[in-house]
């Protein structure tokens, strides 16, 4: 109860504030769904997301397009303004990242990894309602340094958000295949505008597996969840000649010098 209190009297007003400067009336009133009813009666419909119904999908609006966890304008600058710039979401989760990223440039190229199947068909169902015919490609596939053999989970809610290969707790099992970012992306040369990381604890890892996509790779936005994960993350990538330039929450963006 001291909990919802607090959240109520020290996040609620800036919420508010935030949300509907950036979404109007429906994006505080999901403001107010998450942080006060903590459900959404009904869903609502915003433009490039598509209907929310699920409160995870608010919290995901408020804290990273809302309150700027997600936000970078160079980088949506450059989003905006490529032809048909190709991005790789690693950790899909609900899907509000790629509905963004759709938003900003209808021509995207995005690839979407993730160990949840339920997760990659929740933001295939979304995405036919808020960008239809867009160029979408889904993978299930835990990401590793290097491809091995398939992989047992456990979890509860698929779609909760928190699933690691690491740490993984629940009444479902599932066996997932283990790639690498390379082994995946192997046959695709063009450059990468943006590979964000958010794999609940393997993204080193997945750096690691990663080396030669990152040569072709301008930004990458990575999502820390622990000291060891972010420092082997931090060397593979300055390893790579990235440079960190933009630290928002939990939220580490890297460029190229180039791309300045």
């Amino acid at each position: 109860m001291l909990i919802y209190l607090r959240e109520l009297i020290v996040s609620l007003p800036l919420a508010l504030i935030k949300a509907g400067k950036n979404f109007g009336l429906k994006g505080a009133w999901l403001a107010f769904c998450d942080i006060a009813l903590t459900f959404i009666p009904v869903p609502v419909t915003l433009p490039g997301f598509g209907a929310l119904s699920r409160r995870n999908e608010a919290r995901s609006l408020l804290d990273n397009f809302c309150l700027g966890e997600l936000r970078c304008d160079d980088v949506e600058q450059a989003i905006r303004t490529s032809p048909a710039p190709q991005i790789i979401d690693l950790g899909v989760n609900l899907g509000m990242s790629i509905r963004w990223w759709f938003a900003l440039n209808e021509k995207a190229r995005v690839s979407g990894v993730e160990m949840m199947q339920e997760s990659l068909d929740y933001t295939t169902d979304r995405l036919k309602e808020s960008h239809p015919g867009c160029e979408w490609n889904p993978l299930c596939c835990a990401v590793a340094a290097a491809d091995a053999d398939n992989m047992e989970i456990s979890f509860g809610d698929p779609l909760e958000g928190t699933t690691s290969a690491k740490d993984a707790t629940g009444g479902t099992k599932r066996s997932v295949p283990v790639r690498s970012l390379d082994s995946l992306f192997a046959t695709n040369t063009e450059e990468i505008l943006l590979l964000k990381c958010d794999i609940e604890g393997f993204g080193g890892f997945a750096m690691q597996g990663g080396r030669e996509l990152l040569r072709r790779t301008r930004y990458v936005v990575t999502e820390t969840h622990g000291a060891d994960e972010m420092e082997l993350m931090s060397r593979e990538l300055m390893a790579a000649g990235f440079v960190p330039f933009q630290l928002s929450s939990r939220s580490l963006w890297w460029r190229r010098p180039q791309s300045v």
